[in-house]
């Protein structure tokens, strides 16, 4: 009874419609239909996932057909949602905008998909990691570059504290940790380069450019990619909520300084233009902003991981559901998550955009909703549980592509997936949440057991040459994938490292023990001690004390204080407490390797017992563990 009440409240809540263009003359569905379904899917997911409002726009073949505001923009002041005039923040779906720019330039001759993208860039350059293996402008289109992903500096904290995104891709020039088109993994970074690259070629500011060249020319003037917002347009910007304690909560959006990757706000109806445009293949209502030839290219598979996944094309990505193909861009800020989807086959499209957290799941609800009521596909069924393939070559875990390689924001996050062998299938678990059981239905394509289909799709493993699988890859995450994690590199090893050397360091507890013991008692024969012995074992206590100390108690402190880590991820110097903490296992190894060299004189000079020789050994063994695994999640300083 409170979901229907629920239900009822969002759907005759204060909401705005606009019903532009003419009655759906083709396909599946008329209008009254398409209005019927998304008067009732969108206030479903509203309710389900305790969302504020949400501002939706359809077209077919070119046209705005259908465009509706749900729910609220404003709870405090009641302001309802209108999808003519409510700015909704559209995250990545911002790199659509900077994509089609590039496309224009590369249409007129200015830049070449497959040339070095240093060729074009006047301030700076890309590191040559792989020789003879440059990034192109191709690769950046594709996520396939091979950067690590890299939030440091990436927002900050006010408009105020803004600064250039060209000084951003100068100063904060990300690891390459693949050679170009090798797999995918989505970048911030890349896509905001390509925007310096615009600057570079054409001479004009990125904004400039794109006002005059896309927002201009289609009319969508409540369209803008700066946080400085004219007066009316600001007054309509919808806040973003989090939902906490059983009610929704207005909060600041993050400020992205890589502004042509994620800062457009806009409104539903203006979003139907960009979205019409590209429907039609570049030219709506007299406005041309690509030809139809450099449209269809863009649109058209470019790279995939695999032949059995969906591809990226240029800029936009694949997913295919119920056998239909959808070319689109996600996006998502913290309060803000939207999804513009075309079906190029069926003239069709629609975008959308909710302003609270749960929205980044109801955007694909609504999408697999869509499909499944206007392009159903048959009966599904459910995969056979009994691999044909033994279930070791695929078991392991995976860490996403997507992820840091080189610094300390490795040890912050890591998205892992486990797969493991069940009874009859594959049991995948992922971000603790209950393990899914996984049939093959081909050669190294599973399936969910149950045959209810997901969003993401079927799970695909890659092969390199030798037929080891090194990728597992979802069929509609075509912007990465999941590369198998070596035995080396798998928590319940590194954490059996951290451990093990944790127990050996901390039995040098029993020297300072010993020495009262012998000074109480007086030393006896080879326990004597010497200038170096004594001077070796202080060392190798003082690195065992550093490691323990900064293992137990210095680093669970830093990573554990929000605003700490948050200070580090947006501020342009690194917080000092975070230096110092760093800076101990610097020091702690420098004393490893002292320690170390006094191994050889206490071994030859013969000083203790054997047994106390041997256990200085260990006791040195143990602190080159720990220094395997400080550097294994790179705690150092000089890796913040």
């Amino acid at each position: 009874m409170i979901l229907v009440l629920a239900l009822f409240l969002i759907a005759w809540s204060p909401a705005s419609a606009s019903d532009a263009g003419p009655s759906l003359e083709s396909g599946t569905e008329d209008r009254a239909e398409v209005e019927a379904f998304f008067d009732e899917a969108v206030p479903a997911g509203l309710a389900k996932y305790n969302i504020p409002g949400a501002t939706v726009s359809f077209v077919q073949d070119g046209e705005l057909i259908f465009s509706r505001g749900y729910g609220y923009s404003d709870i405090a002041n009641r302001t309802p949602v209108d999808p003519e005039t409510t700015l909704f923040h559209i995250g990545s779906i911002t790199k659509l905008f900077t994509w089609t720019c590039v496309m224009q330039l590369v249409e007129e001759g200015k830049i070449d998909l497959d040339a070095d993208i240093n060729t074009y860039l006047t301030d700076f350059s890309i590191p040559e990691t792989y020789p003879g293996h440059p990034v192109t402008m191709r690769h950046l289109m594709t996520h396939s570059a091979g950067f690590e992903e890299q939030e440091i500096r990436m927002t900050v904290a006010d408009v105020e504290e803004l600064y250039p995104f060209r000084t951003y891709c100068e100063e904060n020039i990300p690891a390459r940790v693949y050679p170009p088109g090798t797999v995918t993994s989505y970048s911030n970074y890349g896509a905001t380069l390509a925007a310096v690259i615009v600057e570079d070629v054409t001479g004009v500011p990125f904004e400039q450019y794109l006002n005059e060249h896309i927002l201009s020319p289609l009319s969508m003037t409540r369209t803008s990619i700066s946080y400085t917002l004219p007066p009316e347009m600001a007054r309509n910007l919808s806040s973003g909520y989090h939902y906490m304690g059983m009610t929704n909560e207005a909060v600041p959006d993050f400020v992205c300084v890589v502004g042509p990757a994620g800062s457009i706000s806009s409104t539903a109806n203006d979003m139907a233009a960009f979205l019409a445009v590209h429907m039609k293949n570049g030219s709506w209502h007299g406005a041309e902003i690509l030809s139809e030839e450099t449209a269809a290219l863009m649109h058209a598979p470019a790279f995939s991981n695999d032949p059995r996944v969906s591809s990226m094309c240029l800029g936009f990505y694949e997913t295919r559901l119920n056998n239909e193909r959808i070319i689109g861009h996600g996006g998502d800020t913290d309060t803000f998550h939207s999804l513009l989807a075309i079906i190029p086959e069926r003239g069709t499209g629609f975008f959308v955009s909710y302003n609270s957290v749960g929205g980044s799941k109801a955007r694909y609800d609504l999408q697999a909703e869509f499909v499944d009521r206007f392009y159903p596909a048959s009966a599904s069924t459910a995969p056979a549980n009994d691999p044909g393939t033994p279930a070791g070559k695929y078991t392991g875990t995976y860490q996403s592509t997507r992820h840091n390689y080189r610094t300390f924001e490795f040890y912050l996050s890591r998205p892992e997936i486990s797969i493991e062998q069940g009874e009859k299938a594959l049991l995948v678990t992922q971000g603790g949440s209950p393990p899914s059981e996984y049939g093959e239905v081909a050669p190294g394509v599973f399936a969910q057991s149950s045959g209810q289909p997901t969003s993401y799709g079927n799970l695909v493993f890659r092969e390199d040459g030798q037929g080891t699988v090194d990728f597992l890859c979802y069929e509609n995450l075509p912007f990465f994938a999941y590369e198998r994690v070596p035995w080396y590199a798998i928590e319940p090893f590194t954490d059996g490292v951290k451990n093990t050397g944790l127990a050996i360091l901390l039995t040098v507890l029993v020297w300072p023990i010993m020495a009262v013991f012998r000074r109480v008692y007086g030393a006896t024969g080879d326990e004597r001690d010497t200038a170096l012995s004594v001077y070796a074992r202080l060392v190798a206590g003082a690195a065992s004390l550093l490691f323990v100390v900064f293992v137990l108690v210095l680093l669970p402190a830093v990573t554990g204080d929000t605003a700490l880590i948050e200070s580090y991820v947006r501020d342009l110097t690194v917080p000092l407490a975070l230096s110092a903490v760093m800076t101990v296992p610097v020091i702690a190894v420098l004393l490893s390797a002292v320690a170390a060299a006094f191994a050889i004189p206490v071994w030859k000079r013969r000083y203790w017992s054997v047994w106390h020789r041997v256990h200085y050994s260990i006791v040195v063994i143990g602190l080159f563990m720990l220094a395997w695994w400080v550097n294994f999640w790179n705690l150092f300083v000089f890796r913040l």
